[in-house]
């Protein structure tokens, strides 16, 4: 018996050690609707996840259910707006048709991390994002996102990221509460950036 609880602590330890990057599900970022902003414009969105969350990492939320999210996000803050939603392989196309807005989000990073182990899930997605620093011994969390916006032949690209770091204190939900901060930071970020380009 005292070896096989002896074998179920190694199996638990070497899990745990395994799984170094987390991911939950987002909440949607509360905006107040843009009521008549771009009313009846057809605006066409293309996301790509860029990350690269190894395997055998703490996955509780896919790259499709957070795309969702994301464009759940936009159609409610654009309600006036026709949102169109365009498959993943239009990201990198350069002669797509510009008779409507199009907009491009390139997710680089949407991760939780202890210590430095955050920095191996971030991916490239165009741009040139800084180097960053994360504190050790604390629960890490990152959103970055890389946009463009084609609005007739103007083309605007930003960057956006944002770190959030809690302590050890509460484990996973600390993480948790790091990763929606941090989210929400961005996609206000998103938001308001894409508010500018649209009000043009």
């Amino acid at each position: 018996m005292k070896n096989l609880l002896l074998i179920i602590f190694l199996l638990i330890g070497y899990a745990t050690k395994a799984q170094k990057i987390y991911v939950w599900c987002p909440e949607n970022y509360q905006v107040k609707p843009r009521i008549d902003l771009r009313k009846n414009d057809t605006i066409n969105v293309v996301f790509f996840d860029g990350r690269s969350i190894p395997p055998k990492n703490k996955i509780e939320c896919s790259s499709e259910q957070i795309i969702q999210t994301l464009f759940s996000q936009l159609k409610a803050t654009y309600p006036a707006a026709i949102l169109v939603q365009r498959p993943e392989s239009d990201y990198y196309k350069k002669n797509l048709a510009r008779q409507s807005v199009l907009i491009k989000i390139g997710i680089a990073a949407y991760h939780a991390g202890f210590g430095t182990d955050i920095s191996g899930g971030i991916g490239m997605v165009g741009g040139h994002f800084s180097t960053m620093v994360f504190p050790k011994g604390q629960w890490n969390a990152i959103t970055s996102y890389y946009v463009q916006i084609f609005v007739g032949d103007k083309t605007t690209t930003k960057e956006i990221s944002n770190v959030s770091s809690k302590s050890n204190m509460w484990g996973y939900k600390s993480a948790r509460n790091a990763l929606n901060e941090c989210y929400n930071k961005s996609t206000g970020e998103l938001l308001f950036f894409l508010d500018e380009q649209l009000s043009n």
